[in-house]
């Protein structure tokens, strides 16, 4: 057996970074586990015999504020190896079920009868049977940047699109905007700000693709309305396995207004370029993930002269979709720099995370 005992922390919008040495790598006579691959992170692993084994997940930084622990790591067996896997995670809940795969890319969630959760809420035990080749075992599904490449392509090839670079990531990684063609309303989609939301991220491509579905409502839209598209605004921290922010240490949903980071400063940049186009914002979306669906918007009667938008919306979603529960969280304005309140802020439009 082969018991791996995973110690997650949370992490924080603004960094300290944590003073523990990292060692993504370390082997037994039976088994090597790594995490060198785009979307890998966790703190260190040890074998404490040839089939026992320690991984431990720290965040980036500290303090924690968000119980976002990601871990994402691989297991190469030397021969066919039954493992029982213990997650023991520090300072926080076991929050994200765990995922497998055989090549990294096609994932499977694993279900109940291989999963226990512990007497603890930090606890979760896992069996796996035999393995004789490579297995990834992740928090969520990986979503890495050669994936939304696929994801561009595919809808190119679809509708007429404009990609391009709005500017570079910290570590140079590219940002990319989709548009269609200018129009007088402009709506925008966000995505991806925190690196552990897949979720969010593939509910954004779900509803990307209904957007540009051959149906007449669709149509109907974009014949009205321009749309703006930028899904992977933190792309350093996706690569990097991070919990919540980008290499800068900071949480870019926070950094709306003061611009410091280069990612939402190229965003920045792109708005007010849009701004002096005869082209008006009417509604802003931002995909996230969280552990029941909600949606976070302004309250009923914020938006002068405007329809109560967000209301109508989600009550019809409701009729339409009577067997999905989620929730409608109506919040007055606050001082949080995220970019749901930006968005209001500077264009007294419906705002969405």
């Amino acid at each position: 057996m082969l018991i791996f005992a995973l110690c997650l922390s949370a992490c924080t919008p603004t960094a300290q970074p944590a003073d523990n040495a990292s060692a993504q790598f370390c082997a037994s006579p039976l088994i090597r586990v790594d995490a060198a691959f785009d979307g890998g992170n966790f703190h260190r692993c040890e074998f404490l015999s040839a089939d026992t084994l320690l991984v431990e997940i720290h965040p980036e930084d500290a303090p924690p504020i968000n119980p976002s622990a990601w871990y994402s790591f691989r297991v190469t067996p030397a021969q066919s190896t039954a493992l029982a896997i213990t997650l023991q995670v520090q300072d926080g809940p076991a929050r994200y079920w765990p995922w497998v795969s055989a090549d990294g890319e096609d994932w499977t969630r694993l279900p109940e009868s291989q999963v226990q959760r512990g007497p603890d809420e930090g606890t979760m035990q896992i069996a796996l049977p035999a393995l004789s080749a490579p297995l990834w075992v992740s928090a969520q599904e990986l979503l890495q940047p050669d994936d939304y490449e696929d994801w561009y392509a595919a809808l190119e090839a679809r509708v007429p699109l404009q990609r391009e670079e709005i500017g570079r990531s910290a570590q140079g990684r590219p940002l990319t905007v989709l548009r269609t063609a200018p129009k007088a309303e402009v709506v925008y989609l966000l995505g991806r700000q925190h690196p552990p939301e897949v979720t969010g991220a593939l509910a954004m491509q779900h509803f990307v693709d209904t957007v540009f579905a051959d149906t007449p409502l669709a149509r109907a839209f974009r014949e009205r309305f321009a749309l703006i598209l930028l899904p992977l605004l933190n792309p350093d921290g996706v690569v990097e396995g991070y919990w919540r922010h980008n290499t800068g240490g900071v949480d870019l949903n926070r950094d709306w207004g003061p611009f410091t980071q280069p990612e939402t400063q190229a965003v920045a940049r792109l708005l007010d370029a849009v701004d002096a186009l005869p082209m008006q914002p009417r509604l802003m979306l931002d995909f996230h993930s969280t552990q029941e669906s909600r949606f976070y918007t302004q309250v009923a009667g914020e938006l002068p002269g405007e329809q109560d938008f967000a209301t109508v919306w989600l009550d019809r979603a409701r009729t339409r979709l009577p067997d999905f529960p989620f929730r409608h969280d109506a919040l007055a304005p606050s001082t949080q720099q995220n970019t749901k309140n930006y968005f209001f802020r500077r264009y007294q439009i419906p705002a969405i995370t």
